[in-house]
């Protein structure tokens, strides 16, 4: 029985898809470790698009950019004060994750040191769910 060592997968037609397996198990992509989220800290209003960990400080306002269908992002407020999450122009609609609750929101209100989480359904429907989402 023969045994094959994958190191790395390439994408023929580019190489910003590329997977790399390194020797500590972890797999790498462009951005780094697949398995771990990425973490950006945020202390002025800003767009926000991409998969990962968001941590604000100074309570910014967020605006959804324009998130890929199946893209969760998290967001901890680490400030004494609320924050706002709008809406932004390609997502047409944003919704709480309560039980029947179909209201669709331009913006959302992010209580002090709480976290929230967003989930996007075909690129234009934001479900926000969250310890203090209002």
């Amino acid at each position: 029985m023969s045994t094959l060592k994958v190191t790395a997968i390439k994408n023929a037609s580019s190489s910003a898809n590329n997977l790399v397996f390194n020797s500590d198990g972890t797999l790498d992509d462009p951005v780094g470790n697949v398995r771990t989220p990425r973490r950006t800290a945020i202390t002025t209003a800003t767009d926000i698009a991409n998969e990962g960990v968001y941590y604000c400080t100074n309570a910014p306002t967020l605006t959804l950019g324009a998130p890929a269908d199946g893209s969760v992002m998290t967001i901890y407020n680490n400030n004494a004060s609320s924050m706002t999450l709008n809406r932004g122009s390609t997502v047409t609609t944003m919704r709480k994750g309560a039980d029947n609750d179909t209201t669709n929101n331009t913006s959302l209100t992010l209580g002090a040191y709480s976290t929230t989480t967003i989930t996007m359904f075909q690129a234009v429907l934001a479900l926000v769910t969250g310890t203090d989402v209002s």
